[in-house]
């Protein structure tokens, strides 16, 4: 029969279980979880079941907290987010923000590849559009497409034009057809 997990008094079951209950962060989360199973006497394997977790990586946790305590529970990459370093810095990107909210120099909309030169010629260093597009949508801005415009269509004079001569062409401009008005559903009174 597989041994009890013994840990060390560095807290208390009922603290064990204050700190699973207030955490936040879902990975820390679960292993205060696992610790407060272990310090209530359930055995590895079965902790494990119930958290989805492997026999082993319990065995691990419980000989790192018993070895450094209460700081070996928090995820020991601190605030190190993978990949690499963003290339713009906060005012880099309170900039850009407020040229995005301006008018692109050559005019148009702003693009990907507008966005790229943009932060190639403030940073020095070459974005790929992808990039740029992950940025704008980082701070807000969404695809911004003109209205499809039909190659045949009349120009703005051509349908003014067109706009005053059917006014003038139509039999019934200004000539009333109806003689009674239209009643829709029964009368009623006001009050």
């Amino acid at each position: 029969m597989p041994r009890r997990i013994s840990l060390k008094p560095h807290l208390t079951t009922t603290e064990l279980y204050r700190r699973y209950r207030a955490c936040r962060l879902p990975q820390e989360k679960l292993r205060w979880r696992a610790l407060y199973l272990i310090s209530g006497g359930e055995l590895a394997n079965h902790a494990a079941r119930r958290i989805g977790r492997s026999s082993g990586w319990i065995t691990d946790l419980a000989r790192r907290y018993n070895e450094r305590g209460v700081g070996a529970v928090p995820d020991a990459r601190g605030a190190v987010a993978p990949g690499r370093p963003s290339r713009l810095d906060t005012e880099a990107a309170h900039d850009l923000d407020t040229a995005l909210r301006s008018a692109p120099p050559d005019g148009g909309l702003w693009t990907a590849p507008k966005v790229a030169a943009w932060i190639e010629a403030r940073t020095g260093a070459a974005v790929n559009q992808s990039t740029a597009w992950r940025v704008m949508r980082r701070l807000g801005f969404t695809l911004q497409v003109p209205r499809p415009h039909h190659r045949r269509a009349a120009s703005g004079e051509e349908q003014t034009t067109f706009k005053k001569s059917l006014a003038r062409r139509s039999p019934t401009s200004g000539v009333r057809t109806r003689k009674t008005p239209l009643n829709s559903g029964h009368r009623t009174k006001r009050a």
